[in-house]
């Protein structure tokens, strides 16, 4: 039987992993609300070239961003938890900088 100690150390390691990966969606969902509440001042403000060419592509509207920067969470979340199941060393050292590149952008919007 399993002690308890084991069965945290077993289960700490998901729910870490599983905070971090919601971290980054929850970082992501308020960047974009910030966009689209800023919308008509991102083009100056935004930092991202491609950001910016996607914006002047759309003429000044940020719809066209916000969705392929939504579907770029997505996928990075889903490659996060493909990673979990398959190449775990990878996955951690992924999140990691995804989770602290996330939090950069976080202190930039409070700029």
């Amino acid at each position: 039987m399993k002690t308890f100690l084991q069965l945290f150390r077993r289960y700490v390691y998901a729910v870490a992993y599983a905070e971090m990966w919601l971290f980054i969606g929850f970082a992501s969902a308020f960047d974009i609300y910030m966009s689209i509440k800023t919308q008509e001042y991102l083009l100056g403000l935004e930092m991202n070239p491609v950001g910016r060419w996607l914006i002047r592509l759309d003429d000044g509207d940020v719809a066209l961003f916000m969705g392929i920067k939504t579907a770029g969470t997505t996928l990075a979340l889903g490659i996060l938890v493909w990673l979990y199941f398959h190449k775990r060393s990878w996955a951690w050292i992924s999140i990691f900088f995804v989770s602290l590149m996330q939090l950069f952008v976080l202190w930039n919007l409070q700029q």
